[in-house]
């Protein structure tokens, strides 16, 4: 019984090792996505602000596929050295690194020349139009940056560096801020100032995390591997789709209140999804630092730590989705104030989070489930619940609207997290069952039949 509890003690303590710092990273990974708003709203006001969200999906999406390429390697990698397979592991790594350099050399041109189309398409128009055209542009100068920034964060942590990443985001974190607070308001250089200092942003990032990657043990073996860069990015399909489904979200929630309540509706949500990316982000940290743990356990058979390691991540998302619910429930009024928002706005914004926070416990079981998904390799699983979230939404937002108001366009979140959640349950529950049924299986096998049958199958 001691052996059992020093055991499950010292689980735990290596799950808050690999979370804590996880949390951490994704908290300040939020945050970055904020701080443009906070200082463009109090400085150029609701268009800016309105601006910036409309820009932010094409910024998004490049970071979504740096970060699926990231994760997609950092899952294959965790099995790799789980099995003891260090020659895989090393080619994991190089077609990772191969997979985000072709995607920088692709997007850049594809998004630059159609990114004044996809802002029109999104309903930018006017002097909105204008100042998200300006980011953008600037943004995409970086994209080499943004997809290593955000796709060498898990490759880094998967290798135990967990302290390093977060040290590494607080770092771009900081400079963000600074060059942010110098262009905006020292240099008046309005949504272009925003825009570099992001760009500087995510160059400290990918650097530092470049750097303690160049070490040699971590050094790839270069052997261009098709099959082992189809599975990685087969695996990477469901991280981009949690790093940018919210996105989809974000372009039909925007087009819908721009029709609903025009220009200071597109800005109340602006500041409402800030407040809710941040949880969300707090949230997906939990999943984050247990993937690699999930992930390992899968690969060397260690079902018992595995299951507890689940439970561990449930019990943690629980805990934090009730704190940051009661947080933004209770200060929502005072968090309106932060972001520049008119007299109007911000009515519309403490209603609106109101309503969108209240399902944050259905996002965070769906979100933990995710990570459990990937360990397993149930890609089809993770890509229903992923792609699902826009498709629910798009549904409410084009419908509810003409009965409720904005209300219905609020009600898209919730409504679409909690079905989420509920089909997420039912394929969690399916899995583990399927588990079960195969350990009972192999502990009724008759002596004698390993050895026989299934060496002669192989």
């Amino acid at each position: 019984m001691v052996g059992v509890q020093g055991a499950r003690r010292s689980l735990f303590k290596t799950f808050l090792r690999c979370v804590l710092p996880a949390l951490l990273t994704s908290v300040v990974l939020g945050t970055f996505s904020i701080v443009d708003g906070l200082f463009i709203g109090n400085k150029v006001f609701d268009d800016g602000l309105s601006a910036i969200n409309f820009a932010y999906p094409i910024t998004a999406f490049v970071q979504a596929v740096g970060f699926g390429i990231g994760m997609g390697g950092s899952v294959c990698i965790s099995l790799a050295r789980g099995r003891g397979d260090d020659r895989a592991e090393k080619r994991y790594i190089f077609q990772t690194y191969i997979a985000m350099l072709a995607a920088s050399v692709i997007l850049f041109p594809a998004l630059f020349f159609t990114s004044p189309y996809l802002l029109r398409a999104f309903g930018a128009s006017g002097v909105v139009l204008e100042y998200a055209q300006e980011y953008t542009d600037i943004i995409l100068y970086g994209t080499l940056f943004q997809i290593f920034g955000q796709g060498l964060v898990p490759v880094a942590r998967n290798f135990g560096h967990n302290a390093f990443t977060m040290l590494s985001m607080c770092c771009g974190f900081a400079t963000n801020i600074f060059l942010d607070w110098l262009f905006i308001y020292v240099m008046d250089m309005k949504l272009a100032g925003a825009a570099w200092g992001t760009f500087a942003a995510q160059a400290v990032t990918a650097v530092m995390c470049g750097a303690v990657l160049l070490r040699k043990k971590y050094r790839p073996e270069a052997c261009f591997d098709l099959k082992k860069l189809g599975e990685l990015l087969r695996v990477g399909v469901s991280p981009f789709g949690i790093f940018f489904s919210p996105n989809l979200v974000l372009i039909l929630i925007n087009k819908a209140a721009e029709m609903n309540g025009g220009t200071v509706a597109v800005a109340a949500y602006t500041a409402v999804s800030y407040v809710t990316f941040i949880a969300m982000r707090l949230i997906q940290g939990v999943g984050d630092g247990a993937q690699p743990l999930l992930s390992f356990y899968e690969g060397n058979g260690d079902a018992r730590s595995k299951h507890a390691v689940l439970r561990y991540g449930l019990y943690a998302t629980g805990l934090i989705t009730v704190a940051v619910t009661l947080v933004c429930v209770f200060a929502r009024v005072p968090l309106s104030g932060l972001f520049g928002l008119s007299a109007e706005g911000r009515a519309i914004f403490a209603d609106a989070l109101f309503i969108m926070i209240l399902p944050l416990i259905a996002f965070g079981f769906m979100r933990i489930s995710m990570s459990y998904f990937y360990a397993q390799k149930c890609n089809l699983f993770a890509n229903i619940i992923t792609y699902g979230e826009p498709i629910i939404v798009a549904a409410v937002v084009f419908t509810l609207p003409a009965a409720c108001g904005l209300t219905g366009i609020w009600l898209s979140a919730p409504v679409s997290q909690v079905s989420l959640a509920l089909l997420a349950l039912g394929f969690l529950l399916f899995l583990l069952k399927k588990e079960r049924e195969g350990c009972r299986a192999e502990k009724t096998e008759p002596p004698g039949e390993e050895n026989g049958n299934d060496r002669s199958s192989r």
